[in-house]
């Protein structure tokens, strides 16, 4: 490797681990809530049909944020669009300490769903602008793999934080981390053409690999309209729409399930209830590396990404088999195999963004995707909070498992073969 490469390399590395990072704290930040529930529901006099109400809350306020944050990132440029992103939603996990009731809840809670909707534009064009196509998925796996580590570090994190020092102390905690992301941020990350730790013909070196030119000056709205009319864009939205409500799920119910389903107390939660969102990362890297194998093979990227999320769609049935598993640890079993699945499927999914799109318009594909998945994420979450306590968690088990595969219609025949938009 020339020294050349190696700068690259070593900066490249350095990004990456960075966008890892801010999606744990992200998922941190998100998980706290959850994690607390059964603390809450009797603090704050909490139903679930109140959770349900406010998690939804939260999930529309980061639809909503989606495509205007999205355009914004493509206008000031993924630096800039980070610093403010991990700023605001540091500010709003840390008010949910000063929460005294379901309404200053939800309210807290929507203030973080506008704000971390940042992360994942930012995340996915920093990946599109740093990273070659044969690199790109398994790059994309360890950037959203930080949303499966945070979710498995929160639950033992946040219950000793809320058993030590209290919940409002969790959430203060909790929510300064992003604060210490920023001194990393500002020191690393520049987009490549203009980069100050390397050299010009290092910058150029990486744009010829990128295949991409030094970009034009970002117009406000420019990549929307460059993008709205894609067949791809419309599929990639119903795709994410069918599947995505699978992770709001677990993420969001899964330890309340373990709680009211499995007879799981607060320490229990935060002892085991990890586990699962540990096997979703190992089903994003194995996901990752499996489908950049097979375009290293030769294999095309339609072949590559799609028979990989087939086979996570295959793995998410095995949520059908949780509520009638004989025991807690079977029970467990069954979502992590489901988890894997999903975890298989989100690489590529973002993949998919980053081999169809232009990096220019990645912030605002990315956000117009993330606003489908985030709608029919509200949609169904306040769905279950009115379910649960009529029916039980059995009909919901049973719709997380079917709905993958009514996503692998969308990502079939709607979105077809995997090739770049043509250029503006």
């Amino acid at each position: 490797m020339s020294p050349s490469e190696s700068a690259i390399g070593r900066l490249r590395t350095q990004i990456l681990a960075l966008l890892f990072l801010s999606t744990v704290i992200n998922y941190i930040d998100r998980q706290a809530l959850s994690v607390l529930l059964p603390t809450l529901r009797s603090e704050l006099s909490l139903s679930s049909a109140h959770y349900g109400t406010i998690t939804t809350v939260f999930l529309l306020a980061y639809t909503l944020a989606q495509v205007p944050c999205g355009m914004w990132i493509d206008k000031v440029g993924t630096r800039l669009g980070f610093i403010v992103a991990i700023i605001g939603w540091s500010i709003a996990a840390a008010a949910h300490a000063f929460v005294v009731g379901p309404i200053s809840l939800a309210v807290a809670r929507g203030f973080l769903g506008v704000t971390e909707a940042g992360n994942w534009p930012a995340g996915t064009k920093a990946v599109a602008s740093w990273f070659p196509q044969k690199r790109r998925a398994f790059a994309m796996a360890i950037f959203d793999s930080g949303s499966a580590v945070g979710a498995v570090i929160a639950p033992p994190l946040v219950a000793f934080l809320a058993l030590r020092y209290g919940w409002r102390a969790a959430f203060v905690v909790t929510g300064a981390l992003g604060f210490l992301w920023l001194a990393g941020w500002l020191r690393v990350y520049h987009a490549p053409h203009q980069h100050p730790r390397l050299t010009p013909s290092q910058r150029d070196e990486v744009l010829r690999e990128l295949g991409v030119r030094a970009p034009r000056p970002p117009v406000f709205g420019a990549a929307l309209r460059r993008i709205a009319g894609e067949r791809q864009l419309w599929g990639l939205m119903v795709t994410r729409l069918m599947a995505t409500p699978v992770w709001w799920f677990y993420v969001f119910w899964l330890p309340d399930y373990l709680s009211k389903g499995r007879g799981f107390s607060l320490k229990e939660i935060g002892f085991y209830g990890w586990i699962p969102y540990l096997t979703v990362d190992l089903g994003k890297m194995a996901g990752g590396a499996i489908s950049d194998a097979l375009l290293a093979r030769g294999r095309s990227a339609t072949f590559a990404r799609k028979s990989v999320m087939v086979a996570g769609a295959l793995a998410m049935l095995g949520g059908i088999q949780v509520v009638n598993a004989s025991s807690a640890a079977a029970a467990i079993a069954w979502v992590c195999l489901a988890t894997f699945g999903f975890g298989m499927w989100s690489a590529n999914i973002l993949a998919l963004h980053a081999d169809i799109f232009p990096a220019e318009t990645m912030g605002t594909a990315m956000g117009s995707t993330l606003m489908a998945a985030s709608l029919s994420g509200a949609a169904f979450t306040f769905a279950v909070g009115q379910l649960v306590d009529r029916a039980g968690y059995l009909p919901v088990f049973w719709t997380v498992g079917v709905l993958p595969l009514i996503a692998c219609g969308a990502l079939f025949f709607w979105i077809g073969r995997v090739e770049r938009i043509r250029d503006a």
